[in-house]
């Protein structure tokens, strides 16, 4: 048995893992015309962010990796929540801003009692 658990669609890494309902849209594709309605822009200007990023066609379907990509080229100056509900509004993986942090779900220093282990705090004294 290995240290290793499955993510998402078969990726594995070192003691991750994908909570429930957290890996939906990995494999998902999209329109242009679906990516447009939920980032809330025109669909010209996501065919020229396609043709730019992928050198894909208008009728050309994306991934979630690549919307993901295009929602940081075409609402990168929108703050990470507008981003993060245009990838949810269309269905694709969106990935969680904490991911990093691990055991729970806060910042090193900052988990509860609850869910970090006394190894997990250093003491100031």
């Amino acid at each position: 048995m290995t240290d290793e658990k499955v993510i998402a669609a078969g990726i594995e890494a070192p003691g991750e893992y994908a909570p429930a309902g957290e890996a939906q849209g990995l494999e998902a594709t999209f329109t242009a015309e679906q990516v447009g309605q939920a980032f809330d822009v025109a669909v010209d200007r996501v065919h020229r962010a396609m043709e730019g990023e992928f050198s894909l066609e208008p009728g050309a379907r994306v991934t979630s990796l690549q919307a993901q990509h295009l929602a940081e080229v075409i609402l990168g100056d929108q703050p990470l929540a507008i981003r993060e509900a245009g990838l949810m509004q269309l269905g694709a993986f969106t990935p969680r801003a904490d991911h990093d942090w691990g055991v729970g779900e806060a910042a090193p220093n900052e988990e509860s009692d609850r869910v970090a282990g006394d190894d997990d705090h250093i003491s100031q004294h």
